[in-house]
């Protein structure tokens, strides 16, 4: 089946226009914030949202019953929606292909499929069943697919082979253990992934040339997170290292009492790190001494001028001081089930009941106004600019390099294409 199955076009804005504020603005108001816009997706009766995940300019919300939504985030206007697999499936967090450098379509990865999706139209690419069951997200680059297993080991998949309805394996590699966190793609071209064995391995994603890996003592679960000063990497031995993102080498250490099993989020020289029963701790990014922690704070969702800001686990909106974590006020937010951390802006995404998707600014911020909302309608499924790229798809395979006899991580039973 070559067509995804659509759910919504949202392209005329919000479906529900009747429901009720997330938070109403009076309270908003009181913390310094004023709503930008409401999103109403037309869930089924039976439908929750389960997660979001923000990726450059889409807002991907993920449900309990295998549906994705992908809203422009500036605006809240929905793109496309489309119902990719069953409840009892996992719908792993898209992401961006990179194509020569930019930002491409979008990958999804679900245990049983990997969907390669226009992301603006929604229109399907490619749809396959990959020769294992996936346990994480899916990464791309330039026509290649990366994903890991629940088999413990990590894929590489030529995704642009012109030929092949399924793409063929362009190498493996056993991670030690079931591969769940989010694999990671930086420097243009490294690829780093971790497994349940505690295991973080960084080669060349084009033919798994070696690079470096690492060892932690107990199984990494959580999302590994890379920014220009190093990687973080969450680990169920209680711990959260920071690694030199080119050779490895632990950069320094922060315990906690209890395993991590989230990754963390990186903003303005701070980590935040969520740990079960200890609540959210901000840690300088450059030393790992702590900053701050906050008992009940439950998800980080945006760092903006008049401090962080955060939703807590008695489902309180907050905002704390940066640097001394002291709480500035709070709000009630009964309706929010979860924030969506945002490390690029001081945006505030917020997801609540009957499909209701909330951005908040701080109240000096412009309202968004008709205008701007019937510009970004016209443009909605289009990419910006006018030229058009070549398909990575459709583009001849380049040849793999033979094997090294001193990189651990190549093999002789990797599939050239």
């Amino acid at each position: 089946m070559q067509t995804l199955i659509l759910i919504a076009t949202m392209a005329l804005g919000a479906a529900k226009a009747d429901a009720a504020p997330l938070i109403p603005d009076e309270g908003l108001q009181r913390l310094g914030l004023v709503k930008f816009w409401q999103a109403n997706l037309p869930l089924g009766a039976a439908d929750t949202i389960r997660d979001a995940h923000l990726v450059d300019e889409a807002l991907y919300v993920i449900t309990e019953q295998g549906s994705v939504y992908a809203l422009k985030a500036d605006v809240g206007l929905l793109r496309w929606g489309a119902h990719l697999t069953e409840p009892s499936f996992r719908v792993y967090a898209p992401r961006h292909m990179r194509e020569g450098g930019t930002s491409g379509p979008t990958v999804i990865a679900t245990t049983s499929e990997i969907f390669i999706i226009d992301r603006y139209t929604g229109d399907i690419r490619k749809r396959f069943a990959p020769p294992f069951a996936a346990g994480s997200a899916a990464v791309g680059l330039d026509g290649m697919v990366f994903a890991g297993s629940s088999d413990g080991r990590f894929y590489a998949l030529q995704a642009n082979h012109p030929f092949a309805p399924v793409p063929p394996k362009r190498w493996d590699v056993l991670a030690g253990g079931p591969v769940t966190a989010a694999p990671l793609l930086y420097d243009g071209d490294t690829l780093l992934f971790a497994s349940h064995a505690g295991k973080v391995f960084a080669c060349l994603a084009g033919d798994k040339t070696y690079r470096w890996s690492f060892s932690a003592q107990g199984a990494i679960e959580g999302d590994p997170v890379v920014d220009a000063s190093g990687v973080y990497v969450p680990s169920a031995d209680r711990s959260l290292y920071k690694l030199h993102r080119g050779v490895g080498r632990i950069l320094w250490r922060a315990r906690f009492p209890r395993p991590l099993t989230e990754g963390p989020t990186v903003v303005a020289q701070t980590v935040y790190q969520y740990c079960q029963a200890h609540g959210l701790t901000a840690l300088d990014a450059m030393t790992g001494k702590e900053k701050w922690r906050m008992d009940d704070g439950r998800w980080f969702a945006a760092h903006s001028p008049a401090g962080d800001v955060v939703l807590t686990t008695a489902r309180r909106l907050a905002i704390v001081e940066h640097e001394s974590g002291k709480l500035v006020d709070a709000i009630d937010a009964s309706q929010v089930i979860s924030a969506v951390p945002n490390a690029v802006s001081d945006w505030v995404y917020l997801l609540g009941g009957g499909g209701r998707v909330l951005c908040v600014r701080l109240d000096d911020a412009p309202y968004l106004r008709r205008q701007q909302v019937a510009a970004a309608r016209e443009q909605l499924n289009q990419p910006p600019g006018s030229e058009k790229k070549p398909d990575p798809l459709l583009q001849p395979i380049p040849p793999q390099p033979d094997p090294f006899e001193d990189d651990p991580l190549r093999s002789k039973k990797d599939t050239k294409p």
